[in-house]
């Protein structure tokens, strides 16, 4: 073995001994390697309850005048559920049309209303697109409404499967059609007939006194304020169909909330128009309640937080500078969604008109939600979140390991299997040395012989 074979072979033996120090000193400070490395990390997660069973819960009292306004979650559309003060109850949406958001409605029924349940008082269908009225039809079979309202738009049903619209002669002029099942079905049981009662349906119509809800001796009240065009395109294949959703503003005992379905820019243009031409226009109505001091307490986000909807001339209508702080802005979206809502312009425009980050709710991150209307046991009556108090949520950071399969990457794992990586790697190289320099001396061997042979026999011919 000649000295570089010897050189190269010591360098290998110490590139192991350096790194088997190196490890193993390593292995003393895994932790922050394990950080270091992005092996691993922490993620917040909420606290476990403590064995005493006990929350951080501020209770308020059940009690009849209570009004709870349920934002169910139904994935990637709409259904909000609304329990009013006098015992009546609405539904406003319902969702997309498959089994998961049928039986997401179903659970929150039999979970939330009463076990006689039976029909809704109101139901009201915002727009024509498949995540607002797609479960509408299962809903209204099952809970038939004594009072519907329903958007401006005639339903065709398909050409495979037409479809008769049984309110056709009560629409407006210049009606645009949609031709969707989804949209027939649910028009088709707005208008059915039950041993109790027949439904009344109303074309939503902010300028129809008739269709405002009151409770009794005006403890509440349910206006419509939009929209005020009657139709948003001149056909099917340009109509505009967010564009029907209402303002809807539901009050009670000083607190109001603000709901909007899908509506975009031009619907809440033509709001906002009307809210500033009221202050000059001579005319007394219900536009004129949104001066300087009006706002609202929750803002129901238009259009599952679309960047399109809930505009910053409309927030600004809703709300003052210092009332906004205190104001709940609710989210309705499915965890995931292609459309990629709420979009990050929609979260800037609340919380640049002042909604703080822990009053933005998502369904896609809480599930349901509740804001209720309730005395608060001193006989004041206050906004509560949470279905029947206000939780107080704690979370803790938790490390998480990364994983392949079950097993987690931890550097006292990893680590000795870098090193036996580099131990084999080193002995198949010291072994090459070896194997190499073999065959280097004997060709060279060979050549000095070979060499001699020749130079032998040339002194023989001389």
């Amino acid at each position: 073995m000649n000295k570089r074979q010897k050189k190269n072979i010591f360098i290998d033996i110490a590139v192991l001994i350096v790194a088997a120090v190196v490890i193993g000193i390593s292995m003393a400070f895994s932790a922050d390697v394990d950080k270091a490395l992005g092996l691993s990390y922490y993620t917040e997660v909420e606290k476990e309850p403590d064995d005493s069973g006990t929350d951080d819960v501020v209770t308020a009292p059940i009690n009849d005048g209570a009004l709870n306004v349920h934002f169910v979650d139904v994935g990637q559309g709409d259904c909000t559920i609304i329990e009013l003060p006098d015992g009546k109850t609405m539904i406003i949406d319902g969702g997309e049309n498959n089994k998961a958001t049928e039986q997401a409605i179903q659970t929150f029924i039999d979970r939330t209303l009463p076990d006689d349940f039976e029909y809704f008082d109101y139901a009201i269908l915002t727009h024509p697109d498949s995540d607002h009225c797609g479960s509408f039809d299962y809903v209204l079979q099952n809970y038939p409404s004594r009072t519907v309202y329903r958007p401006n738009v005639q339903a065709v049903g398909t050409a495979s499967n037409p479809f008769v619209d049984p309110g056709k002669d009560d629409l407006k002029e210049n009606v645009v059609v949609k031709s969707t099942a989804a949209y027939a079905n649910s028009v088709k049981y707005m208008y059915q007939i039950t041993d109790d009662f027949t439904s009344v349906v109303y074309i939503t119509d902010p300028d129809d006194p008739k269709q405002t809800i009151t409770g009794e001796n005006s403890e509440y009240t349910f206006e419509f304020y939009s929209p005020l065009s009657d139709n948003y395109g001149t056909k099917e294949s340009n109509a505009e169909w967010n564009n029907y959703s209402p303002v809807m503003i539901l009050e009670y005992k000083g607190f109001k909330y603000a709901m909007s379905g899908d509506a975009e820019e031009d619907n809440l243009d033509e709001f906002v128009s009307k809210t500033v031409a009221a202050k000059t226009d001579g005319v007394t109505d219900k536009y004129d309640a949104f001066d300087e001091n009006y706002c609202v307490n929750v803002i129901k986000a238009g259009h599952h937080g679309s960047r399109n909807a809930t505009t910053l001339d409309y927030l600004n209508v809703i709300t003052t500078d210092t009332g906004a702080a205190d104001v709940y802005c609710v989210i309705s979206c499915g965890e995931g969604n292609s459309y990629k809502h709420p979009h990050q312009e929609a979260i800037d425009r609340y919380k640049q008109i002042g909604v703080k980050d822990d009053n933005i709710l998502r369904t896609d991150i809480v599930g349901d939600i509740t804001l209720s209307v309730k005395n608060d046991g001193t006989g004041a009556f206050k906004l509560f979140y949470g279905e029947k108090s206000t939780v107080v949520r704690e979370t803790e950071s938790v490390l998480v390991y990364r994983k392949i399969g079950n097993i987690e990457l931890k550097w006292k794992f990893v680590g000795w299997i870098v090193l036996a990586v580099i131990v084999v790697v080193v002995t198949v190289h010291i072994l090459f040395v070896i194997s190499n320099g073999g065959k280097t001396g004997n060709g060279g061997a060979k050549s000095k012989k070979t060499n001699g042979s020749r130079n032998g026999g040339n002194g023989r011919r001389k």
